[in-house]
């Protein structure tokens, strides 16, 4: 299952769509939801899961674009018992969402590297500013934390910052 965020957000569209298409390249996963949307609230996205959960009960995997939709998420599959009965990725890392990692709750979580990211921003722009070619596509650095990588120094420095629900 895909739980996607709000029309119209494009990271977020990108990461849905880069997530369908790798899924698409799998003959045995099978798609029963992929056309939801949480909303743009936790409590949205709540309302939106718990509204899936005949669909959550027939999955073998759910995964959420975004910080408020894998709480939301988080929430309903607490709500319904289901936190152990599937594989759970989400996107982002707040501190409520890595502790449910760390209770396996969650099985995965996608973080991004902010301070990769500002100071990749930086180096393009006094970069293109000099007249040097920049690259039309840039790493800047996402990572897949679980409970066996999570300890790990670098994946730690990722963890410490603030996030949109703190």
């Amino acid at each position: 299952m895909l739980l996607r965020y709000v029309k119209g957000q494009a990271n977020t569209t990108e990461r849905e769509e880069g997530f369908l298409e790798a899924i698409a390249k799998h003959e045995n996963i099978r798609m029963i939801v992929k056309d939801r949307y949480a909303g743009g609230t936790v409590d949205e996205a709540k309302k939106a899961s718990m509204d899936l959960l005949s669909q959550l009960k027939e999955a073998d995997g759910v995964f959420c674009p975004n910080e408020l939709s894998t709480i939301g998420m988080l929430l309903a599959l607490r709500d319904a018992n289901l936190t152990s009965k599937l594989k759970f990725v989400g996107f982002d890392t707040p501190t409520p969402v890595v502790e449910a990692l760390k209770k396996g709750e969650v099985s995965a979580l996608i973080t991004q590297d902010p301070t990769r990211m500002g100071y990749l921003s930086i180096k393009t722009i006094v970069d293109n500013i000099r007249g040097k070619k920049v690259p039309l596509m840039i790493d800047i650095g996402v990572r897949v934390v679980t409970r066996e990588n999570l300890n790990d120094p670098d994946i730690q420095k990722l963890l410490t910052l603030p996030s949109m629900s703190e």
